[in-house]
């Protein structure tokens, strides 16, 4: 079962016993750089010479974001989720060189201010600042790079072959909602259980314009991922479930992907800003302030295995 990650400010108040389930933490991000000016001593009365020593300069780094500046801890970049509330609220790395009267229209309430816009700087991990080098543009006119849509090509997919003859429903009576709930109560039961999701794909009504006749449990294929013996979990799941069915195998157990995502909760991770589980990719998904260079990805495929935990940055990688 695929779910979204959740901001900083809500996750606080989510278990971590649940399919999905989300945790944050907070801290600096994972690229820091510094630069150094060049030196160039003059040595006595003799002909100057010169050493230089100068580090890479900070990779410029983009942003599609809510700016907020409330009261005692000034703009800050919310690359995390927003609370919809009046006035909103965030939180991310203060913007050191923010200045109101240089950006597009914003909002105001209490005494906060905001609005969303596209910044381009250098983000610095050790003091979670940023950093503009470039003038504050609205999101729309923004022409550089952009974060990948989550739900392009996504969503909940069946694994197995169409039947002969196509998919169909075995026994309506024991394909209703009871039914359905006990059945992914069982699969959840099952020892080699690695995660449900329901694909509603088959379901011939627009979930735009028909939101009712969604979850209709005679029009959906219940998918159900097990590490291993896919036969016999179907036959278990067969005495409760007569509508269509899809068992397949593969991947880790959701109880061990929700121990990992667990264990990483309780460790300093760099940046973090929220976590998640999604089943049918059998992967616990990470997103952080900045891991663009790769050593943060590169550190969990180390411990994990490779894939087990996927990193995805808040920031954008920018080029002039």
């Amino acid at each position: 079962m695929t779910r979204l990650l959740l901001p900083v400010a809500l996750v606080a108040t989510l278990a971590l016993s649940a399919c999905g389930t989300e945790s944050a933490g907070s801290g600096a991000g994972s690229t820091a750089s510094t630069t150094t000016g060049n030196a160039n001593p003059t040595g006595g009365t003799g002909s100057p010479s010169t050493s230089a020593t100068t580090n890479p300069l900070p990779p410029l780094r983009a942003a599609l974001a809510t700016v907020l500046d409330a009261p005692g801890k000034g703009p800050q970049l919310c690359l995390g989720g927003v609370l919809t509330s009046l006035p909103p609220q965030c939180g991310g790395p203060v913007i050191d060189n923010w200045d109101w009267a240089k950006a597009p229209k914003h909002d105001s309430a209490n005494g906060v201010r905001w609005g969303q816009y596209a910044v381009i700087g250098t983000y610095d991990a050790a003091t979670s600042t940023f950093h503009l080098t470039k003038p504050v543009t609205t999101i729309e006119d923004y022409t550089g790079p952009r974060p990948r849509d989550p739900l392009t090509g996504q969503g909940p997919t069946t694994p197995c072959p169409a039947p002969v003859g196509g998919w169909k429903v075995l026994d309506p009576d024991k394909t209703t909602q009871e039914a359905e709930d006990a059945t992914l109560a069982a699969a959840a039961a099952l020892s080699t259980y690695a995660g449900a999701w329901l694909d509603q794909s088959i379901n011939p009504a627009d979930p735009a314009k028909e939101p009712e006749k969604m979850n209709d449990p005679a029009k959906l294929i219940l998918n159900v991922k097990v590490i291993e013996a896919a036969a016999a979990a179907e036959r278990t799941l067969r005495a409760t479930w007569g509508g269509m069915l899809c068992v397949s195998e593969g991947g880790h157990t959701e109880a061990e992907l929700l121990a990992i995502q667990e264990e990483l909760s309780t460790n300093t991770i760099p940046g973090l800003l929220g976590s998640g589980v999604d089943t049918q990719l059998s992967v616990v998904e990470l997103q952080v302030i900045d891991d663009l260079d790769g050593r943060l990805q590169a550190g969990m495929d180390k411990k994990y295995g490779p894939g087990v935990v996927s990193v995805t940055s808040a920031l954008l990688p920018y080029a002039d």
